[in-house]
């Protein structure tokens, strides 16, 4: 399954910082920790107080960015 992701870190006195991307795994949990790892990853984020990933749809097929 394909599923495209959106994950935010969010800071107490800083604005967001959000990496969006696709991911590819054949259970929901893999798909959220991938999505949380690319994210993490990309945005090297320090101090965040909360984590907010949201898988925004799902496929069989890849799905166009």
């Amino acid at each position: 399954m394909f599923s495209r992701y959106s994950v935010t870190f969010e800071f107490d006195s800083r604005p967001p910082l959000t990496h969006r991307g696709i991911v590819s795994a054949s259970q929901v949990d893999t798909c959220m920790r991938l999505a949380t790892k690319k994210a993490r990853s990309a945005l090297k984020p320090q101090g965040w107080s909360s984590v907010v990933c949201v898988l925004l749809d799902r496929s069989d097929k890849e799905p166009q960015s």
